[in-house]
């Protein structure tokens, strides 16, 4: 009995010896700091670019489409030539399909698919000017080159790989966020009235861009249309009649 009764009074006084967790981080720290509270993280704010009207409140963004309407045709890249500035950038239709959109000065945007044997042509008022894919079975496809040359002179002007040209357009479109995921988005009324949305999946180290496309004929009405995007986020998106505002919801 005596035994048992020293044992519960040796075992109380270990427990009550034991030295505190909390106490031993703290003692690890540097003088003046002090443990990270891990209970109450920061909220996460997604910035969004001063010229365009863009609000985000509970789970609803809304979005002033008019000012992105075509804007990438003309904020993704150029070159100089003999009758002045040529604006170039990659544009989807409806059906994925990739284009190269060029936009002579003063002149209106051409679209020429490209694909094996794509060929264009088109002037600056001064110089005629001619695109064309020059493509190799050692290069993926996307990897093949697009080029542009001067048809009077011959000299290339221009050359991107198709890669290439649809990173810098990516970089054109407007940042809005979908169920948490970063986007790009985009408005276009050529070649195809429409919405494109690029999510840049960089899970396997390098640059994959989903594309997911929505006509503005399924979400211009008086109820939300449903969408999956990347991974299998829903979400709900809504144009206004006039088109000038888009609602993107959770």
């Amino acid at each position: 009995m005596r035994t048992a009764i020293l044992l519960s009074v040796l075992l109380a006084a270990r427990a009550s010896a034991a030295p505190d967790p909390a106490a031993l981080v703290r003692s690890a720290l540097p003088p003046g700091f002090a443990p990270v509270a891990f209970d109450a993280p920061a909220p996460v704010r997604i910035p969004f670019p001063v010229l365009i009207r863009t609000q985000q409140q509970a789970d609803t963004q809304t979005v002033a489409l008019g000012p992105l309407l075509d804007r990438h045709l003309a904020a993704t890249d150029s070159f100089v030539g003999a009758g002045g500035r040529t604006m170039v950038a990659g544009t989807l239709d409806l059906d994925g399909e990739g284009y190269l959109a060029v936009t002579p000065p003063g002149g209106a945007t051409r679209f020429v698919k490209i694909e094996r044997g794509m060929s264009g042509s088109w002037s600056d008022g001064v110089h005629g000017y001619r695109v064309s894919l020059s493509v190799s079975i050692f290069r993926p496809r996307l990897a093949n080159f697009i080029v542009i040359k001067d048809a009077n002179t011959g000299a290339t002007v221009w050359e991107k790989r198709i890669s290439e040209l649809f990173r810098l357009t990516y970089r054109a479109g407007e940042p809005v966020n979908l169920a948490g995921r970063p986007y790009r988005l985009f408005f276009s009324a050529r070649p195809d009235l429409g919405l494109c949305f690029i999510y840049d999946d960089v899970s396997e180290g390098g640059h994959d861009y989903k594309f997911y496309l929505v006509p503005v004929s399924q979400i211009r009405g008086a109820a939300p249309a449903s969408y999956k995007m990347y991974g299998g986020d829903a979400v709900r998106l809504q144009a206004s009649s006039d088109l000038s505002m888009l609602f993107i919801t959770r």
